[in-house]
């Protein structure tokens, strides 16, 4: 087949699900003549009244004129005819995840257009490229993954099958860009990008519930409060649907061959057995779940002296907001102390460290003092939550005075189960580590780790960003004990985030 690098100008999009009228409406919204097909009239019929009453809507809201309205209409064909899709530049097949029944829609989709048509699938989950033998002339297959809703979501995931030619990937890039949304290209890897990065998101949220470190509501409230994340793993899997997230899960799971860091946790599987879907079918696990926030106590005992070992940006921040309490405060400067590394040491009642996935009780032992590990936070000024832990035989008195020093700073602590890596480090820990593996096993590139994680799934910085901000030093030695404490497999560190020099290679003589 000769190259073709023209524009697209008409496409045809398969299926008038949620989806493929989602896909349909953004096409055409940006000047595309579309056809919207399905065999069934009356998703066809529920397609074209959902599309006329967000339009009207955006009439009324003055966000689009009437003349607006009627060009996107205009673009517009809804056909149960499957010939209508002859004439088309791309067509987008957006049916349900059945692997078979892609498989046929495909070849159909193959034997009734023109040999220089792309050919793309919608696909989350399947393999690109078992879609691909279905294509004649394979080199125009390829991924063209939206997210949902089509017509707000900014990123579009271009995926390549083994011979998906060049000219079809920079077609589409230019497709992408020319709709006013941003692209990410990656192999056919299980999950592509988004579904893969994002994945210790969601388990570790699950794996922190089974492990009785937190309540539903705190392990959320610290995510979203330290880690900037809009909705905690466990409201959002109740959004998204325990059903399509434990599947998405158990597919990645399947397909990188049973791989532990993949393991699906058995609570979310047994909601999903039991219909506790969520919002979708108005039945949740979650909703009851509310964290027993502890009010800030009294300020009556309250630090003499503060000495820091070591640096950390908490430590400057605590030590202005105490001081601003007691401007009396006391404080020394010294150097980190080994087997501890950086910690504050306050009067000469105890320790509060920033969590290195040890804990405290671990910590403890090198301490003849109380211990207290505080959570990660990507911003600690603007913290309006954070959860810690302490070693097991801790006074009352310490934990008090502890509580009234953090709350000098931050409005709201509690004290969780003293765990490895507590709960945003040990997520933002695992989601780092799994983008490093992606990007060293040629998956991606570190621009498109971070474009998918700002533009496909709305954290508030790129993956690659934390790693800077919190150092691959500390990251790896947080993974390092981790691995250690919870699953040496799941959470052994990639060996590029190793710390030590590494020695020059050996050359023949």
């Amino acid at each position: 087949m000769a190259e073709n690098n023209s524009v697209i100008h008409s496409a045809a999009v398969i299926g008038a699900g949620t989806m493929g009228r989602g896909i349909a409406y953004l096409l055409a919204q940006s000047g595309i003549r579309t056809v919207l097909y399905n065999r069934n009239g009356n998703n066809l019929n529920q397609a074209r009244e959902y599309i006329l009453q967000d339009l009207d809507k955006r009439v009324a809201q003055g966000k689009i004129s009437p003349q607006k309205k009627g060009e996107v209409l205009a673009n517009l064909i809804f056909s149960a005819e499957f010939d209508a899709i002859a004439d088309s530049d791309l067509v987008i097949e957006s049916i349900a995840e059945q692997e078979q029944t892609k498989l046929e829609i495909l070849a159909a989709i193959s034997a009734g257009v023109k040999a220089e048509t792309i050919i793309a699938t919608n696909t989350s989950s399947l393999s690109l490229n078992k879609l691909a033998t279905a294509v004649a002339h394979g080199e125009r297959f390829i991924g063209l993954h939206f997210f949902n809703p089509a017509p707000l979501m900014k990123l579009i995931e271009i995926i390549p099958a083994y011979f998906t030619s060049q000219s079809a990937i920079q077609r589409c890039q230019r497709l992408v860009e020319a709709i006013g949304k941003q692209f990410v290209v990656c192999k056919a890897t299980p999950g592509f990008i988004v579904n893969r990065m994002a994945r210790p998101f969601y388990l570790e949220g699950f794996r922190l519930l089974e492990e009785n470190v937190a309540q539903a509501a705190q392990i959320d409230s610290a995510l979203k409060a330290g880690g900037r994340f809009r909705m905690g793993p466990l409201e959002l899997t109740d959004f998204i649907g325990q059903d399509i997230n434990y599947q998405v899960s158990r597919q990645i799971w399947q397909d990188m061959q049973y791989d532990p860091r993949y393991t699906p946790g058995h609570l979310q599987r047994s909601l999903v057995d039991a219909g506790l879907l969520g919002k979708k079918n108005g039945r949740s696990f979650f909703t009851a779940a509310t964290a027993a926030h502890t009010p800030p106590a009294a300020v009556e005992a309250f630090p003499d002296v503060l000495r820091f070992h070591g640096s950390h940006p908490l430590f400057a921040l605590l030590q202005r907001s105490a001081q601003a309490v007691r401007p009396a405060l006391r404080w020394e400067h010294q150097p980190e102390q080994p087997g501890l590394g950086a910690f504050i040491q306050v009067d000469e009642a105890f320790i509060i460290k920033v969590t290195d996935g040890r804990t405290a009780n671990q910590l403890a032992d090198h301490s003849a003092l109380d211990v207290f590990v505080v959570d990660a936070a990507l911003d600690y000024a603007d913290t309006p939550y954070l959860v810690a832990a302490h070693n097991q035989h801790a006074r009352q008195a310490n934990k008090s005075l502890f509580l009234n020093l953090l709350h000098s700073l931050i409005p709201q602590v509690e004290f969780i189960k003293d765990s490895p890596a507590l709960i945003v480090a040990r997520v933002i820990g695992s989601l780092i580590n799994e983008s490093v593996i992606m990007v060293e096993s040629g998956v991606c590139r570190r621009e498109d780790i971070d474009i998918a994680a700002v533009a496909g799934v709305n954290y508030a910085n790129g993956i690659f960003d934390w790693l800077a901000l919190l150092g691959q030093k500390n990251v790896k030695t947080l993974l390092d004990n981790m691995a250690q404490l919870l699953h040496s497999a799941r959470y052994y560190p990639h060996y590029s985030l190793l710390n030590v020099p590494r020695p020059a290679l050996a050359t023949a003589p």
